[in-house]
């Protein structure tokens, strides 16, 4: 009985994810929600929260500390409609508040560095005045006690 418990227990942990903790926004000028972004367990970065970006956008100088190798180029459609062609890395790792995805593909572009859904598109996204929070989606194969 107390192995089947035990190994119960052990199936839970390793099936369900952790609860994430909240992320502090920082806000410029611009009211733009900032959130430190922590690469490959060791190197952060502030970046912008971009709820309409398909993929996480590192700078060039970013990739250079992080050492990306572009693997392919790819187009995307920027806010105002226009396409442009950028390189294609990836990134051992991404976390934030606990929130943790490893081998992300990211582009490398030259503007700001933002934060897109390939990171957080399978968690539910809490936006707060002053915090962000990325938490697991509840569903039958994927459910977190909070």
């Amino acid at each position: 009985m107390e192995l089947a418990l035990l190994m119960l227990l052990i199936a839970l942990v390793i099936h369900y994810p952790r609860k994430s903790e909240a992320a502090r926004i920082k806000r410029g000028d611009d009211l733009t929600p900032r959130i430190e972004v922590t690469f490959n367990d060791d190197y952060t970065e502030e970046m912008v929260l971009d709820t309409g970006a398909s993929v996480t956008t590192i700078t060039q100088d970013m990739a250079k500390t992080l050492k990306v190798k572009p693997v392919g180029e790819g187009v995307f459609i920027l806010a105002d409609g226009k396409e442009v062609k950028m390189p294609i890395g990836e990134v051992k790792s991404i976390e934030v508040g606990g929130a943790k995805v490893d081998n992300v593909k990211v582009a490398i572009g030259g503007g700001d560095a933002r934060l897109g859904q390939n990171f957080y598109g399978d968690r539910e996204v809490l936006i707060k005045r002053d915090v962000v929070e990325f938490r697991w989606r509840r569903s039958p194969s994927n459910f977190q006690f909070y």
